[in-house]
This record gives structure tokens, C-alpha cells and sequence, in this order.
């Protein structure tokens, strides 16, 4: 600290050194003292230096003196002594440090050896802290054992800068309650688990490589875990704060977005990645960084992380399957990183930027795979991040249009939908983590009797070279907390000494307060602006959002110190170095220091609502995981602030941490370059003052750290005296407490209801109870004696106070009547005065009044006389009037007279010519209406013909095709029974040839027995008699038999030919019955018609003859019309007897055809079969058969010729 008491010569002292970059402070040796000024000679130098005694920092020799485990207990206490003995803490690899309760860590970037493990937890465990190292362990033992024995939520906040080592402080913490809390219950061993696993999920999800940070949280996250009343483990939650969705799209360079897409790439197997379109070497635009620079050397920079990327991948698959997740989540999760992938390369496709009106032109590689992986069209999903929906007022009525979107339009649209996507996706990874840790609780609500340990794990306070919205929202995180811890630490130490009655030195603490207000009303203007942008108002932009809220801070005279606008440089009103005009940034001066913001795009960032055409998209997505990420919230609502959520998450976390015991472990980063065993002490510095450890140090060193109730302190400690002791007040039994056991009287203090002890002497007595130390009997002999003298002493006192109480009471009253007969004359005498020129005011107001009144009373009479007079002048005037107004009335009524009626005539006039226009303005209007009526039905008219026309050429086409395969189908059956009548008469021809041969060698046989009855004996006649007749009878016998037969298969042949031909007529009947009800039914319809076609039309149907003959051309539909049909019966009675005619005349055909000169089998003639078949012998038939085969058959009449 700042110096205060006085130094002497050979003092060990720390000078300041501003000129350096690394060493803040050096070591130096007190010279000389000259006033208020002290010369120094420098270690390790001879040159002396002058300073001020405020600048000089005192130290001690630690050549031979080892660290100290707890900053309070340095001999020397200040910020130089503090930064010391961290720095030689971390080269020895400890890297814990107590300031009192409040634990300092400083990230080694490297492993330490036997600082972690089982063992190490089983050591910590029930030890209070001061008993070993300083370590997370500890505090965490602490803050179980509290809320285990006081029943009171205990809280962790983790605190420091992006990279100081915050997540894995974090991880430690919760490693620990996990297994000090540890039981054999299946159940508290799965949540445990589960806890664990947890955090590599979030880790791939929600961290990314920065500059500053390999492993940096892009999402702040409060971890809570329950317990129930026995401290065993029974729930968990995760909440997450304000996930960085930008770095989805662009990151900066030598940085990378989220791990899980490049863990993705370089875990999953080539079959997946084809199946996804990836490939493992492809340097994708999502993936690169969005400066420009060598694709060659951007891979050789992202080749040092393959490696972890393969190993994260797999763990990641673990921790997936342990929180509950399916083999098909997880490769429905990497289908959806695989789509963004892909919908990143849609970027490449954009026209230069400052040609708004191009049309953008989209990649179909990228489109359809992205579409693909996404479920979604790939035709939609280029017209949406193409063309944008506008609807448009016109002549009252809403119309709804089509607008290309500019370059910059089309980059927002994609950026959106690919961050919305991803948002929602995190959100559904911590929405399952959450209740994968319900499926395993005990009871299925939260009961009454747990209580909850809470782990603050948000981003560092960030100072980056393009700080946007995002960086804005996390130091506004780190100034409500730093304040947070400044009101309800440093304040509430305050506060309680003053209230207990013991004496405090104040220190002026720092105050968060304007920044956070500044920072708020500028949320407040950007919401403002963000919603009317949202609804339309194309005059809100980011330049106009910056120069309102710069302007609305100089008009505060606080806000103007924290809130300023960007210095301009001599070009063109941009800021020197940078590059940003003075409408695109302003600077806020923070607690860690100023910081520069760029405000380009904070309106759509600001804007949680995804387009309605993105929304769309994943609404109508196929693919099942990608629809059930569509936003729940169903209003119209144009704009969500982002920042009002944010705010009041924070707000609501305060709330928590308020109900909460809170212990603090502050997180340092030794080096930016993020190397082991580097310590750069003006950085660690700088961590130091801004995150308020000094004034920590400063309240606790001076002060008590350790305080109790008093009843607290009686209960714990009542075995350490004998019970006669107990009999004593609860301030009597602390004091002797405190006196049996030799603590140092400045080393504790009582205050008006709790026993303040320095650190380290709490502990001390716990270890003196906890080895079953007594004190002295002869010690607590004095120490009765001393309390009975103090009773004597209290008691004289408290008799002499009795005794002098009623005088000193008498004396007070006497005074004070002395006190109030003084006061009183004193007032009498400046009173007196004042009576009496305030009654000679009065007198003399009288007096005025009087005379006011008196000039009142004359002014009256005064006026009276006058309206008198007015009034008859009045009358006067009056009179005259009215004899004028008679003589000018006998004047000039007649003129009046003809004006009005000159007036009247000119009024009807006007009317009759109004009214002769406005009927001709009806007639006109009723002409054009008639016309307009009469184009409609014009128009109904034409379309009515043209349908009716269209209708008739149908039916007549599908008539045309059913009559002709009715005739196909018809000639065929008539081939098949010509070529069976063929086959039959050529069978039985040959039978009665081989009849004929038969018969004919009987009857030679039969003469040749006859001729030749000598050739042969008797016996050999008998016997070749026998023999041959035998076999002629045989042959005779057999002949005969197959004559009957062939004769029988004959007749039962033409009777199946016969039916044939009757089931021919019947079909032939049917059809022509089915076609005279279809042309009736079409003439039922047509009925109704409109007459169509020309009168000489009409005319020429009229004159066509009532029966149509057999071939004749067919009418086109387009000249029938229902007035030219005949009705009636007879026309319907003429149409049935022309159609039996013509199917008769067919039939007769076929017959004459089949059987020619009554060859019929009904009736047979003396001609054989064969001079009827196939040809006949009479000339005429022969040509009538001729004529009638290449005529065309008869067809049943047309439709459309009726």
C-alpha cells in the first residue's frame, strides 16, 4: 500500500518502474531521507534515485525466509509483497494462494504431479482451511461442511480473465463434491457421473481457441448440485448465459469456432464423412478464419490441434452416451453440424459488396447437400436467403411480394439461420443434460429440505482488438459482479465493524455504479432501435444507434466520464489506428480499463427472432431433429432483445448468489503466450488491482476475518473450561475463554454480539479443542479471581451510578429549566421590536383600506351616473334607427322582393340542369353496365359453347373407338368361326372319303369270293373266310362306328356354332341398346343448350333425311344446335327402327356370308358342303359376297348426328 508510516535509513523498500515492461515495482534500499522525499540505492546497481515516501512499498529479505501460504500473513502488506510471493509460489509449482478465506489462483499451463487425484481428495477431506496447502479442495471441503452442518446454500464465484483458468477451477470444485459426497446408492453414483460427463459436452459445444485462450468459454454457466439433508447427492442443473452465436460464422485469425465441428471432422470415420459430404483435409469457409490469408499456412496452423481433435471426439461420443443420449441423437447432432458446414460455403457465392444490385448467384453443390442434410428444399432454401417477402398496401387491399436481397441482406439472412440453428441445437444439448440428471433423482420434485451448492463459471472480463456486442454483454457481467463482490464484501466488512462498535479505518472503494447505468441505457437505446429496424423502419441503423447514444451520455455529467465518444483522426473523421468513423464506436471506461467497442451490426445481433422465411424452413423440415428446433414461441412479434434477456438473467443470478454463502477463488493468467513456468509480474499486477484483492487484503490484515456469534462460540467451545464457568454470561465465558488460552489481546475484540478474532486464531483454538488441550488451573484460578474483581468493580460502579444518577438528574432538570427561562427572555427582548413595528404595519394597512374603500364608493356613484346617461343616448340612437329602418322598409321591400324571386328562379334552374345531368350521368352509367352485362354473357355464352363443343367431340371420339373395337372384335370372332366351319367340313369329307374306301373294298371282296369258289379247299375257304370276314366285318364295324361318331361330333359342332352366333346377336343387341340410351341421355342434356352455329347451319341439318345411311361423312360438332334437332316420339321411334334395319342387314350379311344359298343348317341342301364353303357356284352370289366384303359395315348412327 501506498506507504504511511515513516522509513528509515537501511529500510528494504520496493520503488516503483514505470519505464519497464515487465517489472512493476524493484528492489531498493533506503539511502537517505530528505523531508518528505527518500533517496534509494537500487539491488544490483550503485546509481541512486530520488521518490516520494507515498511511492515506496516496504519489503523483507526472502533470501532465506520461505513463501507464505496465506497473504495475510506476510509481514509486509501490500500490493508489491503480494505479487512476490505468488511469483516465487509459482516457481515451485504452488500455485494456491489464501487471502484468508478468499483463494488466489495462478494458471501454470502444464501438469502438476500429485495436485489432483483420489488421494488427494481423501486428504482434504473434514480439514479446515489453513490445516494443508492452500487448494480448491479446501474450499470446496469448506463450503459441503457448511452446508451439511448450518443447512444454508453455499456458492462459488469463479472470477478472472479469459484464460486465467476459470473452467478448469471450476471442473476441480465439482470433481471434489463429487466425491465427498460419494455413496454406494446407484443412483447418487449415476448423477455423479453424469455431472461429470457433462462438462466435456458443453466444453466441445460452447469453447473455442482465441488469442488469449485455447480452451476459452464462449458461454458463462451456473452448475448447481443438490443435496439432500444427509449431503448426499441428489440432483443437478445446468444454466447457461449468452452463448457467443457469432463465432458460428466468423472468428478472427490464428482462432477457431466451437471444437465440435473440427472434433467431428477429425473423429468420425471416412464412411460417415461421405455420407455427410465431408471431407477430413477440406479447409471449409465456417471453419477458416474471415481474413484472407494462405490456405497453405491457415491448414499447417489447424494441423497442432488433429491430434486432441481425435482424442476430444471420443470423448465427447462418451460423455453423449453417458448424459442419455442415442447412437441416433448423436448422429442426428453431427448431421446438423455437418449442415451448417455446408451452409457456411453458401458465402463463397456472394457478389462483391458494394454492388447492391447483383443478383446473388448460389452454389447447387453446397445448396443441395446442405438442403439434404437439413431436410429442408433446396429450392426454398435458395429462395428464402435470396428473396425476401414484403407485403405491400395497395387500394386497401395487402399484397404480398418478392424483393432479390442485396449482398449484405443475403450474408445477414444466412449468418442468422446458420446461428439460430446452432443456438438452438446448444440449447438442446443443455436442456438434455438437465434432464438426464432428473431420469436418476430420488424424488421426481425438488424437496423443501435440499440445498444447493452453486458454481459460477462466466467469461473474464475481455479487451480484444475488434470488441463488438458480445464483449460488451461479458464486462457487463464483470462489472456487476466486481461490484457485486465490492457491496456485499468489502461494504457488508465495513458496515459490520460499525455496527459491532469496533473501529474501522474507511478506504475509498472503487464503484461500479455509473458504469453499469451507462451500459444499460446504452441496452436501453439499442433495443429501441433494434425494434423499429425489426419493424420495418429502414432509417435505423447502426450509425444512428452509435451517434444517439454518445449524444445522450454527454448530456450526463456521469455517464460522459465512462461513456466517450472515438477520437478523430486527420482522415475524414475516422479514429487514428483503427479505422472507425465516429458514428461506428464509442469507448467505456471499465474497472480493468478503457475499452474500445465497434458497433457495426448490434442491431441484428441484438434481435433474437430468426426471419420468418428461415423459420419457415425449419418448420417444414423433413427431418425430424431439425423440425423440433423450430422457436416455440408463437406470436408475431417482430424483435426479442437479446440484452433485455441477458440483463435480467444476470439480475436473477445476483438474486441467486444472494441467498447463497459465497466463496471467491480469483484466477490469474501468469503470461499472455500461455507458456509454463512464465511469470510476467506487471501483467499479474494489473490482475491484482482490478479484481479488488488489494482492498480484500487490506480489510482482512487489518481487521478480523474470522467473526462469531456469540452463543456459536459458547456451544463449540463450552468443553475447553470447566462446567463452573458456564454459569457465566455468554461475553463473560469468551472473555475468560480468550484469557485461558494466552490469545494475544490485539489478536481479538468483542463486539456487541460476536467475537471477531484475527487469522489463523479460530483455527488455532479448534486445534487446541480438537487435541483435547486444558489450561492451566492456577491460570483459571486468576481468571475467576479476575472476573470477581470485575464483578466487585462493575458492582461499586454500578451503586456509585445509582447513587449519583438522582443528583445528576436533578442537576440536568435544573439546568435546563436555566437553559429555557433564558431562552425565553432572550426571545422576549428580539421579539418586543418586532411586535410593534408589525402593529404599526397593520395600522397603517387599516388606514389604506379605509381610503381604498372611500375611492371605491365614489368611483361607484361615479359609474352609475354615467351608465344613466349611456343608456338614454341609447334609447336615443334606438329611436332614430327604427324610424329609418320603416321608411327604407316601404323602399326597398319591393326590390328585395324581386331579388329573392330573380334568386328562387335561378335555384330551380341550377336544380333542373342538375338533374338533367346526373340522369344523364345514370343512363350513361346504366349503358355501360348493360354493356358490360351483355360482354359477360357474351363471354358465358362463348365458354358454355366451347365446353359443349369440346364435351360432343369427346363422345364422339369415345363412340368412334368403342365401335370400332366392337367391329375388331367382331370380324375376329367371325374369322375363328369361318376357319372352325372350314376345319370341321375338311374332317368330315375325309371321313366319308375313308367311308367310301371302306364300303368300296367289301364290295370287291365280296366279288372276289363270289368269282373264285374253287381256289381253295372247303376247310381253307372256311378258314380264309373266316379270317378275311372277320376282319372286313371288323373293319365294316369300326368304319360305321366312326361315320356315327364323326356324324354326332358334326351335329353337336353346329350347335355350338349356332349358339355362337345367337350370343353374337345378343351382344350386338346389347351394345345398340346401350348406345340408343347414351345418345337419349346426350339428348336430354343438350336440351338445355344455347343455339349455336349459323341459320344456313341450322337450315342444312333440318333438310338431312330422318334415317342416316349406312356410310356417310360425319357432321361436325360445331353445327348442331337444339334447334336443329327434331324432337318428339316420332323422331325417337325413326331412330330405333333405322337402328334394328341396319343390325338386321348386318346379321343378314354374316349369315349369307357364313351359309350362301340356304346352306343353312336349319335348313340343308342338295349341295354338298364344299360348293358352299369358301365360294359357291353361282356368278351373282360370287359378286354380292365380293361387293359386300369390301364394303364397309353399317355402324350405329353417330351421336353427334343427332
Amino acid at each position: 500500500m501506498p506507504g504511511a508510516p515513516a522509513f528509515k535509513v537501511q529500510d528494504l523498500v520496493y520503488v516503483p518502474c514505470p519505464e519497464s515492461e515487465d517489472l512493476p515495482f524493484l528492489p531498493a534500499t533506503v539511502h537517505e531521507i530528505d523531508g518528505s522525499e527518500v533517496v534509494v540505492q537500487l539491488a544490483d546497481r550503485s546509481e541512486l534515485q530520488r521518490f516520494a515516501a507515498p511511492e515506496l512499498r516496504r519489503r523483507f529479505d526472502t533470501e532465506d525466509r520461505p513463501t507464505c501460504q496465506d497473504n495475510t500473513s506476510l509481514v509486509h502488506l501490500n500490493d508489491a509483497t503480494i505479487l512476490e510471493n505468488l511469483k516465487a509460489r509459482h516457481q515451485v509449482d504452488d500455485i494456491y494462494t489464501y487471502t484468508a478465506s478468499v483463494l488466489l489462483a495462478v494458471n501454470p499451463y502444464k501438469d502438476v504431479t500429485g495436485l489432483y487425484g483420489a488421494s488427494q481428495c481423501a486428504k482434504y477431506r473434514g480439514k479446515h482451511i489453513g490445516a494443508l496447502a492452500p487448494h480448491p479442495y479446501a474450499i470446496a471441503d469448506t463450503a459441503y461442511r457448511a452446508l451439511v452442518r448450518d443447512r444454508k446454500n453455499q456458492g462459488f464465484i469463479i472470477s478472472g480473465e479469459s484464460g486465467a483458468g476459470k473452467t478448469e477451477t471450476a471442473k476441480i470444485v465439482m470433481e471434489y463434491l463429487g466425491f465427498v459426497s460419494g455413496s454406494t446408492n446407484q443412483k447418487t453414483e449415476q448423477i455423479q457421473r453424469r455431472v461429470q460427463q457433462a462438462q466435456p459436452i458443453l466444453e466441445s459445444f460452447g469453447n473455442a481457441v482465441t488469442m488469449r485462450n485455447n480452451n476459452s468459454s464462449r458461454f458463462g454457466k451456473y452448475n448447481r448440485i443438490f443435496f439432500d439433508q444427509d449431503g448426499m447427492l441428489v440432483d443437478a442443473a445446468v444454466t447457461t448465459y449468452l452463448l457467443e452465436s457469432s463465432r458460428v460464422v466468423l472468428h478472427a485469425s490464428r482462432e477457431r469456432t466451437y471444437h465440435c465441428f473440427y472434433e467431428m471432422l477429425g473423429g468420425l470415420p471416412e464412411e460417415r464423412l461421405s455420407q455427410l459430404h465431408l471431407e477430413r483435409t477440406q479447409l471449409y469457409t465456417l471453419l477458416a478464419s474471415d481474413v484472407q490469408e494462405d490456405a497453405d499456412e491457415e491448414k499447417k496452423w489447424h494441423a497442432q490441434f488433429e491430434a486432441r481433435d481425435v482424442k476430444l471426439f471420443q470423448r465427447l461420443c462418451d460423455a453423449l452416451s453417458i448424459v442419455g443420449f442415442s447412437d441416433e441423437d448423436i448422429d442426428a447432432i453431427f448431421q446438423v453440424l455437418a449442415g451448417l458446414v455446408h451452409l457456411g460455403d453458401l458465402s463463397n457465392c456472394e457478389k462483391d459488396e458494394g454492388d447492391e444490385t447483383a443478383t446473388v448467384q448460389l452454389d447447387e453443390g453446397p445448396l443441395e447437400k446442405a438442403a439434404e442434410l437439413l431436410g429442408m428444399d433446396a429450392s426454398e432454401l435458395g429462395s428464402a436467403l435470396k428473396r425476401r417477402k414484403v407485403r405491400v398496401q395497395s387500394a386497401g387491399r395487402e399484397s404480398l411480394h418478392e424483393v432479390p436481397r442485396s449482398t449484405s441482406q443475403f450474408r445477414t439472412a444466412l449468418h442468422s439461420l446458420i446461428k439460430a440453428l446452432y443456438k438452438r441445437l446448444f440449447e438442446r444439448l443443455v436442456q438434455r443434460i438437465n434432464s438426464s440428471f432428473g431420469e436418476w433423482r430420488a424424488t421426481p420434485d425438488e424437496d423443501d429440505t435440499w440445498r444447493q451448492i452453486g458454481i459460477l463459471d462466466i467469461y473474464g472480463f475481455e479487451r480484444l482488438k475488434r470488441n463488438s456486442f458480445e464483449q460488451l454483454c461479458i464486462n457487463l457481467a464483470n462489472e456487476r459482479l466486481q461490484q457485486y463482490f465490492v457491496e456485499n464484501v468489502l461494504v457488508a466488512e465495513q458496515a459490520l465493524y460499525e455496527r459491532e462498535g469496533l473501529p474501522w479505518l474507511g478506504l475509498a472503494l472503487p464503484d461500479s455504479t455509473p458504469v453499469v447505468s451507462a451500459i444499460t441505457l446504452t441496452f436501453k437505446t439499442l433495443d429501441e432501435h433494434s425494434q423499429q429496424l425489426a419493424k420495418g423502419f429502414e432509417k435505423m441503423s447502426d450509425e444512428s444507434f452509435c451517434q444517439k447514444t454518445v449524444e445522450e451520455a454527454q448530456k450526463d455529467s456521469l455517464r460522459k466520464e465512462v461513456l466517450r465518444p472515438l477520437k478523430m483522426s486527420n482522415k475524414r473523421g475516422s479514429k487514428a489506428g483503427t479505422g472507425l468513423a465516429l458514428n461506428e464506436g464509442f469507448v467505456v471506461k471499465h474497472y480493468a480499463g478503457p475499452v474500445e467497442y465497434n458497433t457495426k451490426g448490434w442491431l441484428d445481433k441484438n434481435n433474437d427472432r430468426l426471419l420468418v422465411e428461415c423459420e419457415e424452413l425449419i418448420c417444414d423440415s423433413s427431418f425430424d431433429f431439425v423440425k423440433s428446433l423450430r422457436d416455440e414461441d408463437k406470436t408475431k412479434v417482430p424483435f426479442r432483445s437479446i440484452s433485455k434477456k441477458y440483463c435480467a438473467d444476470l439480475e436473477s443470478l445476483l438474486q441467486t448468489l444472494n441467498t447463497c454463502h459465497l466463496h471467491y477463488i480469483r484466477c490469474f493468467k501468469p503470461n499472455e503466450e500461455q507458456k509454463p513456468s512464465l511469470f510476467k509480474d506487471k501483467l499479474v499486477l494489473d490482475q491484482i488491482i482490478q479484481c479488488g484483492t488489494i482492498e480484500l487484503v487490506k480489510i482482512m490484515h487489518d481487521g478480523y476475518p474470522n467473526r462469531c456469534p456469540f452463543n456459536e462460540i459458547v456451544t463449540r467451545f463450552r468443553d475447553l473450561l470447566p462446567e463452573s464457568f458456564q454459569r457465566y454470561g455468554d461475553r463473560t465465558f469468551i472473555e475468560a475463554l480468550m484469557l485461558a488460552y494466552d490469545v494475544h489481546p490485539q489478536e481479538w475484540a468483542l463486539g456487541m454480539s460476536r467475537l471477531f478474532l484475527k487469522a489463523g486464531q479460530l483455527k488455532a483454538l479448534e486445534d487446541m479443542r480438537s487435541e483435547g488441550v486444558q489450561p492451566d488451573p492456577e491460570k483459571l484460578r486468576q481468571i475467576v479471581r479476575q472476573i470477581i474483581r470485575k464483578r466487585w468493580v462493575r458492582a461499586k460502579n454500578a451503586v456509585q451510578l445509582c447513587l449519583y444518577l438522582p443528583r445528576f438528574l436533578a442537576e440536568l432538570r435544573r439546568a435546563k429549566a436555566a437553559r429555557i427561562l433564558a431562552t425565553r427572555a432572550l426571545l422576549v427582548g428580539r421579539v418586543q421590536p418586532m411586535l410593534l413595528a408589525a402593529r404599526e404595519k397593520l395600522r397603517l394597512r387599516a388606514l389604506a383600506a379605509r381610503r381604498r374603500l372611500c375611492g371605491g364608493f365614489c368611483a361607484v356613484r361615479l359609474s352609475l351616473v354615467l351608465m344613466k346617461e349611456a343608456r338614454a343616448r341609447r334609447r336615443e340612437r334606438l329611436a332614430k334607427s327604427l324610424h329609418l329602418f320603416y321608411f327604407m322598409q316601404k323602399r326597398l321591400r319591393p326590390l328585395a322582393d324581386g331579388a329573392r324571386q330573380r334568386t328562387a328562379e335561378e335555384s330551380k334552374k341550377k336544380e333542373a340542369e342538375r338533374r338533367r345531368e346526373e340522369e344523364r350521368r345514370i343512363a350513361e352509367e346504366r349503358r355501360k353496365i348493360e354493356e358490360e352485362r351483355r360482354r359477360m354473357e357474351e363471354e358465358v355464352r362463348q365458354k358454355a359453347e366451347e365446353e359443349r363443343r369440346l364435351a360432343l367431340a369427346k363422345l364422339e371420339e369415345e363412340q368412334r373407338l368403342r365401335e370400332e373395337h366392337a367391329e375388331a372384335k367382331r370380324l375376329d370372332e367371325i374369322r375363328k368361326v369361318r376357319e372352325e366351319m372350314e376345319r370341321m367340313q375338311r374332317d368330315k369329307e375325309e371321313q366319308e372319303r375313308e367311308i367310301a374306301e371302306l364300303r368300296r373294298r367289301k364290295d370287291e371282296e365280296r366279288i372276289l369270293d363270289v368269282a373264285s369258289p374253287c381256289r381253295s379247299s372247303p376247310v381253307s375257304r372256311r378258314v380264309r373266310k373266316s379270317g378275311s370276314q372277320r376282319e372286313a366285318e371288323d373293319d365294316a364295324s369300326t368304319s360305321v362306328g366312326d361315320t356315327d361318331e364323326s356324324v354326332t361330333i358334326s351335329m353337336s359342332q353346329f350347335q355350338k356354332m349356332e349358339e355362337r352366333i345367337k350370343a353374337l346377336e345378343q351382344e350386338m343387341a346389347r351394345k345398340q341398346t346401350q348406345t340408343q340410351e347414351e345418345m337419349m341421355a346426350l339428348f336430354h342434356r343438350t336440351q338445355g343448350m344455347v343455339p349455336l352455329g349459323s341459320p344456313e347451319e341450322r337450315q342444312e341439318l333440318l333438310q338431312l333425311p330422318s334415317t342416316p345411311p349406312r356410310s356417310r361423312p360425319r357432321i361436325s360438332s360445331a353445327r348442331i344446335s337444339t334447334d336443329s334437332r327434331p324432337t318428339g316420339d316420332d323422331r325417337r321411334t325413326s331412330i330405333i327402327d333405322n337402328d334394328k334395319a341396319n343390325w338386321t342387314q348386318q346379321r343378314d350379311f354374316l349369315m349369307s356370308d357364313l351359309y350362301p344359298e340356304g346352306c343353312h343348317p336349319r335348313f340343308r341342301s342338295t349341295r354338298t358342303r364344299r360348293s358352299s364353303i369358301g365360294g359357291g357356284a353361282g356368278e351373282k352370289m360370287q359378286a354380292e359376297r365380293k361387293r359386300r366384303a369390301t364394303q364397309t359395315l353399317a355402324t350405329t348412327p353417330e351421336r353427334g348426328a343427332y
